[in-house]
């Protein structure tokens, strides 16, 4: 179920919370055409993690499994524990993923088949599911997966 937009008091982007402070899957618009999508942790999420977020709004750092539900994709920008409660991006300009082995204006993968969960890739893989709407501002290396800017327009997965 998709709510409506709106732009709370006191939402700050940049933390979380043990308690619940919106309603779940309230959304948000922030700057540099940034929207974003109150939701509770299911599972630790890394900071930048590509997440996958559920009809309840759970959100869990993606996996090919959790692309193959085409959940709807959203971009950590803090670190979560388990059960917090925060905003994640769904989309916009100036936020950032957790990416490797990947080239701006290329085709992203997210999916565990040789890549951690919450990682794009831009190479495909079996096992690996497209995020489609999203493309890289820069280079991520080949290395350890590391923070880099995305474009955001309207993400979506496909298996």
């Amino acid at each position: 179920m998709v709510q409506e937009a709106y732009s709370p008091v006191g939402a700050n982007y940049a933390s979380t919370s043990t308690t619940c402070d919106f309603k779940l899957g309230g959304r948000s618009i922030g700057a540099d055409g940034t929207e974003w999508i109150y939701v509770q942790a299911d599972g630790a999420i890394t900071k930048y993690d590509c997440v996958g977020v559920d009809e309840n709004f759970q959100a869990t750092a993606v996996t090919s499994t959790i692309g193959g539900a085409a959940w709807l994709p959203g971009f950590a920008q803090v670190a979560f524990a388990d059960n917090e409660y925060g905003w994640v991006a769904t989309r916009g300009s100036n936020i950032y993923v957790r990416a490797k082995s990947a080239v701006p204006d290329s085709q992203l993968y997210v999916g565990t088949s040789g890549t951690a969960a919450g990682v794009v890739v831009s190479t495909s893989a079996t096992g690996r599911v497209a995020l489609n709407g999203v493309v890289l501002v820069t280079t991520a290396s080949a290395g350890t997966a590391e923070a880099i800017e995305i474009l955001a327009t309207h993400p979506f997965f496909t298996a």
